[in-house]
């Protein structure tokens, strides 16, 4: 029995219906019912796509130019999601097809090997389930279209900038950061070889200033495709961007957005939320998002910004003391599990994806507990790290990362005059100790905790930019 007898592989309808079919199925189910012998070890996430591919839809694995579908022109990909304290989110970038300096910069975009593997794609999300692959289920199926919305608008951009990177001879200095949506990620299998030379070396076609660049392939960021997941899955509300401010050229995309929102700096917070008429709390965490939302024109405050989610953008206040533009506080990210913090690699790490691009709104006040009309809103800029910032913040990452690794967690109890008496002490390094980014606790209370892979138990950690460092790019964006 073939398994093309349960569809019409050259019908758009028919595919998307027998793909359908796969909700609430698990790995298992589909090997289960599978006419056809499994040849390979299933321990491997990245298995899960061949087995998709080869036990449901009767589809070779194969590195071939032409979509999956090549017949109706789809794409099939296969996304992970992870579960999360409180959502599902998706787990990694999703590669699209491997990059050919020589080909890449003779093409077109409408011509493109980027553009047919993403006219159609049919995106299936599973929830992985890393104790047992086989158990991991099938939670939505979704036919994106590159011309839907403004896509398109935004993936040739980064395609086309990628291309003229490679054009002009720099194709060794492209980086994820340098794009969007699309962007040129590693690929091979990475590290140097027993000379020290990197591996994943291929010739570059402009050889003015190197005559090698790492392999590379296009992939969609995972920010783009945990948007969609969440306008799927989630039914969060969006309002875009680019339709609220008319954008109609991406490369004035951050100009724009800049020039509305700075043409209410000087003002104070009650003052816009007058404006804006809007009833701010003064504790509220959300004032100046709120407010920004308001500033661009959006008609929900409660709406999601789409295009902020799609290119990883997030959005920090700073609270910048008047008297001399010193941070009042570090800025936080999200808290880590340590026992996955200590297994991943810079380049696909949590916290690298958090370093995309930020959009900094400083609030000026003389004291940090001022009232809402004497915080003034500052001029507001984006920043993503430059290649010197980001070796630094690796070199930094790292270092906690050995740190955790080694029982740095571990924690003595110092005596102090509190409810409890003491204070936890571990032993990871301080922000006096690091110039960009330091790990220290960020959970609700002190019962709010996590532990390391030694045992050791200790409040939960988030990374934090140091204040010094803050004051450092609010200098340089004055």
């Amino acid at each position: 029995m073939s398994l093309l007898e349960n569809y019409d592989n050259t019908d758009i309808d028919s595919i998307v219906k027998y793909a359908n079919k796969l909700v609430g199925k698990t790995i298992d189910n589909i090997l289960t019912t599978s006419p056809y012998e499994i040849n390979f070890k299933l321990k491997d996430k990245g298995n899960i796509g061949k087995i998709i591919e080869k036990h449901w839809f009767d589809i070779e694995p194969n590195n071939s130019p032409e979509p999956d579908f090549d017949k109706a022109g789809i794409e099939l990909k296969i996304i992970p999601l992870v579960q999360q304290k409180t959502k599902i989110t998706v787990k990694e970038r999703t590669k699209v097809c491997s990059i050919d300096y020589r080909k890449l910069v003779q093409e077109t975009w409408n011509k493109s090997h980027a553009k047919e593997k993403l006219n159609k794609v049919l995106f299936i999300y599973f929830l992985y389930d890393k104790d047992n692959i086989v158990n991991s289920k099938i939670k939505k199926v979704d036919l994106w279209e590159l011309t839907q919305g403004n896509n398109e608008f935004i993936i040739k951009h980064d395609w086309l900038n990628v291309q003229k990177k490679v054009k002009d001879g720099y194709a060794h200095e492209l980086s994820e950061s340098l794009s969007k949506i699309l962007a040129a990620s590693t690929s091979g299998s990475g590290g140097k070889d027993k000379n020290g030379k990197l591996k994943d070396l291929v010739p570059q076609p402009v050889q003015t200033y190197s005559d090698e660049a790492k392999k590379r392939a296009f992939s969609l960021k995972q920010s783009f495709t945990n948007q969609r997941w969440n306008e799927l899955n989630e039914k969060v509300k969006y309002e875009s961007i680019i339709d609220s401010l008319q954008i109609n050229d991406f490369k004035k995309f951050e100009n724009i957005i800049l020039n509305k929102i700075n043409s209410y700096q000087g003002k104070s917070i009650e003052e816009l939320s007058s404006i804006f008429s809007l009833n701010i709390n003064s504790r509220s965490k959300n004032q100046i998002a709120t407010i920004i939302k308001k500033s661009i024109g959006f008609k929900s405050v409660n709406s999601n910004i789409k295009e902020f989610e799609q290119l990883g953008i997030i959005i920090k206040t700073m609270p910048i003391k008047t008297t001399d533009k010193y941070p009042f506080e570090a800025i936080s990210f999200p808290t880590m599990k340590l026992q996955e913090f200590i297994l991943e690699q810079w380049e696909e790490s949590t916290f690298k994806e958090y370093l995309n691009k930020i959009l900094f709104i400083p609030v000026y006040s003389i004291k940090k507990d001022s009232t809402l009309d004497e915080k003034i809103l500052g001029k507001a800029f984006f920043w993503s790290p430059s290649t010197k910032e980001e070796q630094n913040i690796k070199k930094e990452w790292e270092q906690y990362q050995d740190e955790v690794i080694n029982g740095y967690c571990k924690t003595n109890k110092v005596p102090v005059k509190s409810k409890k008496g003491y204070k936890e002490v571990s032993s990871l390094s301080k922000e006096s100790k690091t110039s960009k980014i330091h790990m220290r606790p960020h959970g609700r209370d002190s019962d709010d905790r996590d532990t390391d892979a030694l045992g050791n138990s200790i409040v939960k950690q988030c990374f934090w930019f140091n204040k010094e460092f803050l004051q450092q790019l609010l200098l340089e964006n004055s």
